[in-house]
């Protein structure tokens, strides 16, 4: 059995690549049906409001009514409530933030343990849609795993930049029905004799014997 450098990486139960949730929710979040809000009024009034962001897209605001917000950033839709809610509250300052977040569903296909449809934290990135899936085959590529959205590849992850490097590079935060397709490798050259890690490893037809040493 070939062993290729890397294909382990999902296989360690401590490196599950878990997104972090004990984080403030940052600003470029794009909110969506099914995450919690609280919206904390404060100054000459004093409120807070627990809102659930509806199927439609809304958050109702007792005694104020709908205000849409979905598919705006945490800082866009703060924006549009403290406007909304401007006259009611003129003379108070109004702070969105999220509380509970929504759970996306992403498509992991092709060379991964268990291809399939994974409901994921909307904080997910790909290695850990890659994780759930149980990780990559031993004929998927560590090289080239696509990010599609709506059809269109958004990125392209080489895994063997972070476990090299430590570079995340790729490793974007997943929407809503992303799909992750993770190909055959191209091309594996094993090497042995006189290295530190004798084995196969999964080059780009681009890279050199020098790269490989």
């Amino acid at each position: 059995v070939k062993k290729v450098y890397g294909h382990d990486i999902f296989n360690n139960k401590l490196l599950s690549f878990e997104p972090n949730m004990n984080i403030a929710t940052p600003q470029d979040y794009v909110l969506g049906p099914g995450d919690q809000l609280v919206i904390d009024v404060y100054g000459a009034s004093q409120k807070s409001f627990q809102l659930t962001v509806s199927p439609e897209g809304t958050v109702t605001v007792p005694d104020y009514g709908p205000i849409s917000v979905s598919g705006m950033t945490v800082a866009a839709a703060n924006s549009r409530i403290h406007s909304s809610l401007g006259s009611r509250y003129s003379s108070s300052s109004v702070k969105l933030s999220v509380g509970q977040t929504r759970t996306i569903l992403v498509n992991v296909m092709g060379e991964v343990k268990s291809p399939g449809t994974y409901h994921l934290s909307a904080f997910a990135s790909v290695f850990h849609a890659l994780y759930a899936a149980g990780g990559i085959k031993d004929l998927g590529t560590l090289r080239n795993v696509k990010v599609l959205r709506g059809g269109s590849l958004v990125t392209i992850v080489d895994i063997y930049e972070y476990i090299l490097n430590g570079r995340l590079a790729g490793n974007v935060m997943l929407h809503d029905n992303d799909v992750i397709q993770v190909g055959p490798y191209d091309c594996l050259v094993g090497i042995t004799g006189n290295v530190k890690r004798p084995m196969f490893y999964e080059m780009k037809r681009s890279e050199t014997v020098k790269q490989l040493l």
